[in-house]
């Protein structure tokens, strides 16, 4: 371990929240964080650099008559932190009240969630990492060689304290790990791109190798792609597909712009906006995954939160702020930085697996395109998207075809929901937490020749 990931948080985080506690204030709140990150950029026929950047830094959220007031600093010597915490009160003496503040959550008792931090990646050097890249590119060529690449991959290690003068008292650790390789190959004026990902919370869990190959099969497929004619037609989302089609949704259920009406789905909870075979899960206490963590941005404890139930929206995920204006109680999805700003969002989603398998949806599709790689985020308050079907493949007479080029899906994103028709029962799990199955969408808007 370095030395800077011995920097003690604790003293300062004690430090300021005691020198809070003399100011007569409503509510407190400091967080310090440290992290550590290593990048290895692929560009072109290889490696073309390595970083390692760390980031250190106190923040002090403090209320006075409901009047907000944030300062941070990147120094945690004793006299910036003083400074930060005055700076702050003196915000929060000046701020105007904020009508929807209702206050912050007290101490919870969070069950362990093991295996989130992996002393292996913290142990990682530059030069262990940049040769993990190579690995990828190694593989790649194994399968086919010549190609141009991009990509790269990162490991990076946090550690943050938490303290409020409601009584919370949280220090939470954890590492991640994340790579992706896009080969580009050329057969004459004929190109072949295709791309592969893996992210999880240690080393282990990433076969590079395996990356590395699937990238490079991919990509090969791409090679003849044609266009294909506009129309309305059924597609099958695969679960690189899916997870953009839920994560655009999820998104715009997730805290204050919510709750303010500011996104296309403010209007929809405990309405039906799918089939009831589409459920859609959120949980944060996963062992090992991604997205998991004892406690959230604000010390609440994560749980298991069934966020789609027989296609309706069920609940919006919240921190103890945009729960206030809602009436409810905060689910445990706030997400912070030490700069002062504390946001809401998704943890680890899982989509509930249907009962066809994605050969069945190819064979019992007349005409349609499989979809492969395509983001479907729409405009968060419209809803509506316009996407490039970045890959994919016609279907006809029940068959996977030829690859399809400048081909656009365009619509909203709440129709896309309604049309769900089938839910594969095999999927991807990404990160150990995540889980996307194939979605065949019965309808959509496309737009090629």
């Amino acid at each position: 371990m370095t030395k800077m990931e011995k920097i003690d948080l604790a003293t300062p985080v004690e430090k300021a929240a005691r020198l809070l506690s003399t100011m007569n204030l409503d509510v407190f709140d400091v967080y310090a964080a440290y992290s550590r990150s290593l990048s290895i950029d692929i560009l072109g026929r290889g490696i073309k650099e390595a970083r390692s950047r760390t980031d250190l830094g106190i923040g002090v959220r403090a209320y006075k008559n409901k009047g907000l007031g944030v300062a941070f600093s990147q120094s945690l010597e004793p006299e910036d932190v003083e400074k930060t915490v005055h700076r702050a009160v003196g915000f929060a003496r000046a701020a105007q009240p904020d009508p929807y503040f209702k206050g912050i959550p007290g101490p919870s008792e969070a069950r362990d969630v093991p295996d989130l931090c992996d002393r292996e990646i913290i142990d990682l050097t530059l030069e262990e990492a940049g040769g993990l890249a190579k690995r990828m590119i190694d593989a790649v060529e194994a399968v086919q060689p010549g190609a141009m690449y991009r990509g790269g991959m990162g490991v990076g290690y946090s550690r943050s304290y938490l303290v409020t003068s409601t009584g919370v008292s949280v220090e939470m650790e954890k590492t991640s790990v994340s790579t992706f390789i896009a080969p580009t190959y050329r057969r004459g004026d004929d190109v072949g791109s295709s791309y592969e990902y893996d992210y999880a919370v240690s080393l282990a869990e990433i076969d590079f190798d395996e990356v590395g190959r699937r990238a490079a099969e991919k990509a090969l497929e791409q090679f003849g792609s044609r266009r294909v004619e506009s129309g309305t037609l059924p597609i099958i989302l695969t679960p690189d597909s899916t997870s953009s089609l839920i994560f655009g949704l999820v998104s715009a259920i997730s805290g204050e712009s919510a709750v303010k009406g500011r996104t296309f789905a403010s209007g929809c909870l405990g309405k039906q906006i799918a089939p009831q075979i589409l459920e859609i899960y959120d949980d944060g206490t996963i062992p090992g995954a991604i997205a998991s963590s004892p406690y959230d941005g604000e010390g609440v404890p994560r749980r298991f939160t069934k966020v789609v139930g027989e296609g309706t929206i069920l609940t919006f995920l919240h921190n103890s702020y945009s729960a206030g204006i809602a009436g409810v109680e905060t689910t445990g999805h706030a997400r912070r930085g030490y700069r002062g700003y504390v946001g809401a969002g998704p943890t680890n989603i899982k989509v509930k697996p249907g009962d066809s398998s994605l050969d069945e949806m190819v064979s019992e599709t007349r005409r349609g395109v499989l979809v492969t790689s395509a983001s479907f985020i729409p405009n968060m308050v419209s809803g509506e998207f316009s996407s490039t079907i970045d890959e994919g493949f016609l279907i006809e007479g029940g068959e996977k075809k030829h690859p399809v080029k400048n081909l656009m899906a365009g619509g909203h994103i709440l129709a896309m929901y309604k049309n769900i028709e089938l839910i594969s029962k095999e999927g991807r799990t990404i990160g150990k937490g995540h889980f996307f199955p194939s979605i065949k969408i019965s309808q959509i808007k496309l737009a090629g020749k």
